[in-house]
């Protein structure tokens, strides 16, 4: 019966989920209620003035060790969809953030920083435009466990100056 019971215990660990682990429960923050969002993005050389409305319903993977957001968004008027992956990397230490399209275009994939306290979620990438390398990002900052206040800018100057291109809020509906 010792026996049995080990193996169970051994198999039971064997499952045990990444949201169980150190790390991982910082993506968790989106589990429960859905997130309508409000935004505007400005006129500048990297985004075009539009409105952004729309709402996130995220919850994990059946392992728990992915967290999926299904977005239904409205972007200056037009209906549009996006799936958002996230993935915790316990042995580097890191978050992944992946980005999908129901139109076929290819997943879309950024480093993504998350602060120690989890409040702070920073969004990076870079681009090649004009012959220059451009700086993107976009923060997420959870004000409180409901109230997330997002702003997304990009940079030319490697991080030194910084352009807002837009921004807004996310609050949960429980």
């Amino acid at each position: 019966m010792k026996f049995l019971m080990a193996i169970a215990a051994l198999l039971l660990a064997g499952f045990a989920s990444a949201a169980d682990k150190p790390g991982a429960e910082v993506l968790g923050r989106w589990v429960g209620g859905k997130w309508p969002l409000e935004g505007k993005m400005l006129d500048t050389d990297y985004s075009k003035a539009t409105t952004v409305t729309g709402v996130s319903n995220c919850g994990w993977s059946p392992d728990h060790i992915f967290m999926l957001c299904d977005q239904s968004l409205m972007v200056n008027g037009k209906p549009d969809r996006d799936l958002s992956v996230y993935v915790y990397d316990p042995e580097k230490s890191e978050y992944h953030f992946y980005g999908l399209s129901p139109t076929g275009d290819k997943p879309r994939s950024t480093d993504l920083v998350i602060s120690p306290d989890g409040n702070h979620w920073e969004y990076r990438s870079k681009h090649e435009a004009n012959g220059k390398t451009v700086l993107f990002h976009t923060i997420n900052e959870f004000r409180n466990p409901d109230l997330i206040e997002w702003w997304s800018e990009y940079s030319t100057d490697d991080g030194q100056h910084w352009t807002k291109m837009g921004g807004g809020s996310e609050k949960r509906e429980k």
